[in-house]
C-alpha cells in the first residue's frame, strides 16, 4: 500500500514537472508585434468597492483616436489579483468611433497594477493589452499586441 502510494505521487511529479518544462518551452516561442506604441492615458476616476473596484481613464491611442475607457476589476480571494473587464471608445472624428470590450486578469504588486486583457474591437482588430496602473501618477501606460 505505500509502496504505490510512494510510485503514484512520483508520478504526479514527474507529470507536473514535465507539464511545466514543455510550458517554458512554448512560452518563448511567442512572438507579439505591437499594435500601436504604446500609449499613456490619464485616470479619471477610481470608485472602490468591496467586491469591485473601477477604473475610468482617457487619452490618444494612435490607431483609435481619442479613447475614453472603463475598467473593472473583481477581486479574487488574495485581494491582490482577479477577473478584469470593461469597454473603450475611441474616436477619430465626428464619423469615426470605435467601440471595444475587453476581458482578462489583473494583479497588484506594490502600488503598481498590471492587467492582461483580450480586447475584441469593432472594427475586427483582437488585440492583447497589457496595461500597467501607476497609482501614485494616476497614469495607465497600455501597450495594445496584434492577436488577430
Amino acid at each position: 500500500m505505500i509502496r504505490q502510494t510512494i510510485k503514484t505521487l512520483l508520478s504526479a511529479t514527474l507529470l507536473v514537472v514535465s507539464q511545466t518544462i514543455l510550458a517554458g518551452d512554448h512560452e518563448s516561442a511567442l512572438h507579439l508585434e505591437e499594435r500601436q506604441p504604446a500609449a499613456v492615458m490619464k485616470v479619471t476616476s477610481v470608485n472602490l468597492g468591496a467586491e469591485t473596484s473601477s477604473i475610468t481613464a482617457e487619452g490618444k491611442m494612435g490607431n483609435y483616436g481619442k479613447v475614453y475607457a472603463t475598467y473593472n476589476l473583481n477581486y479574487g480571494p488574495s485581494g491582490t489579483a482577479g477577473a478584469s473587464s470593461g469597454l473603450g471608445r475611441g474616436v477619430i472624428d465626428a464619423d469615426t468611433v470605435f467601440s471595444g470590450t475587453f476581458n482578462g486578469r489583473w494583479s497588484r504588486e506594490g502600488a503598481t497594477l498590471t492587467l492582461r486583457n483580450v480586447v475584441d474591437v469593432d472594427n475586427g482588430d483582437k488585440n492583447l493589452d497589457i496595461i500597467t496602473f501607476d497609482t501614485r501618477e494616476d497614469t495607465l501606460t497600455v501597450r495594445a499586441y496584434i492577436l488577430k
